[in-house]
């Protein structure tokens, strides 16, 4: 939702306007704390121009659309090679859209499980 607000160079405040909602709801949704309802996801379709099953992950993620991304942040170097990274390790960039799908709570969990296997890694690896 952040990633399609920003590419329409809207504020959190415009697409509150566009949706009729306060900012806060804007906020809540965008860092996961609040999930979309139905009626909110029928309304982010329509003001994006993007199907549902895209907004909640359902489609399939293409190359493509990791470029735009990369697009997005190419002046931060880390971004580049994690954009690089997942669009040679399509599993990856999958995995990862399914973690968006699961609940905050849940996915904070797994978050935290998977910088600790990353760290633990990188030091057997040093």
């Amino acid at each position: 939702m952040k990633y399609y607000r920003e590419k329409n160079n809207w504020s959190q405040e415009r697409l509150a306007d566009l949706l009729n909602v306060s900012r806060s709801v804007i906020t809540r949704l965008e860092s996961g704390e609040q999930e979309p309802d139905l009626s909110y996801l029928l309304s982010l379709s329509e003001v994006f121009q993007v199907s549902i099953g895209h907004l909640i992950g359902k489609d399939n993620q293409t190359n493509q659309y990791l470029y735009e991304v990369y697009g997005k942040y190419e002046t931060e170097e880390s971004f580049l090679h994690i954009i690089d990274y997942l669009v040679k390790q399509p599993k990856m960039a999958s995995m990862l859209q399914q973690l968006l799908l699961a609940k905050t709570k849940d996915r904070k969990l797994i978050e935290d499980i998977l910088v600790s296997v990353v760290e633990k890694a990188t030091k057997i690896s040093e």
